[in-house]
């Protein structure tokens, strides 16, 4: 009965259809609208679907998790006839809400069981992405411990409060050839955006290499002077950049952005209340 089910039509054609109705955040965060996918997962009547997601929300509350998190209400006009609409309620639901509601359905029926395979596939997806957040968070922090410690450096090396917003853009400047201002507008970050927060593993490993070197060379050569240590920090900087240009590296200035650091402990954080799902 279980290959029967995979095997049919309505299997692989549910799998597309929820594929199709993913919707992705600039952030990189999944979602689905609970208005499109309720035919989908096989509740026809809108006003079941809804007791479901009632107790998808008592769920989530039970395992210690804010159920807006994952389920967020909105509204959407929809058509009644001869021209007609009305304002209905709908819902954003993330991948979780998603998996939740799909257990709940009845797996003998091939849009279940097909609900439930996609959404237990983007959950294992997830859990490999996490391993890549958690090595982004680890690296997001050592960047602030090594932006503190060439800092200090640079201190004492006799660089001004003043210029510290200068000695570190030399380090954008070498890094990635344009200011930090410029960088930003190129990845479409607002002035206000930590560019930390928002980029990838090898981003944040280069700039915490090129502080370490810093504030490993400017304390071992003695540099002192608020310009010779400006300079320095340029030029060690362009180094890193080098360096990367002759190992065929994509150069940082065109990394992709990255989902906001925030948003990425959120889930994190809400996958270990919630738990996986037994495979």
């Amino acid at each position: 009965m279980a290959n029967d089910l995979v095997n049919s039509p309505q299997f692989h054609s549910t799998m597309e259809r929820l594929e199709a109705l993913r919707h992705v955040t600039s952030g990189g965060v999944e979602f689905w609208m609970a208005r499109e996918i309720h035919p989908v997962l096989g509740y026809e009547v809108w006003a079941r679907f809804l007791n479901v997601i009632e107790r998808v929300k008592v769920s989530f509350t039970n395992n210690g998790i804010d159920s807006s998190h994952h389920i967020a209400q909105t509204s959407k006009m929809m058509g009644v006839g001869r021209g007609a609409q009305v304002e209905g309620n709908d819902f954003y639901l993330s991948r979780a809400a998603c998996y939740l509601l799909a257990m709940n359905g009845d797996p003998s029926k091939a849009e279940i069981a097909a609900a439930q395979a996609y959404f237990a596939i983007k959950t294992r997806e997830r859990e490999l992405d996490e391993q890549t957040d958690h090595k982004r968070l680890e690296l997001r922090e050592k960047v602030t411990q090594s932006h503190k410690r060439v800092s200090q450096v640079a201190k004492q090396a006799g660089l001004p409060s003043r210029l510290q917003g200068v000695f570190h853009d030399q380090r954008y400047r070498g890094l990635y050839g344009m200011s930090l201002k410029d960088l930003k507008a190129m990845k479409g970050l607002g002035d206000k955006d930590q560019l930390m927060d928002r980029v990838g593993p090898l981003e944040l490993s280069a700039n915490d290499f090129q502080m370490n070197l810093a504030a490993d060379v400017i304390d071992r050569e003695k540099i002192r002077g608020e310009q010779p240590v400006i300079r320095k920090n340029l030029e060690l900087a362009k180094k890193v950049r080098a360096t990367m240009t002759e190992s065929g590296a994509t150069m940082p200035e065109h990394l992709p952005i990255e989902a906001p650091i925030s948003e990425v402990k959120k889930e994190i954080a809400g996958q270990k209340k919630l738990g996986r799902p037994k495979r």
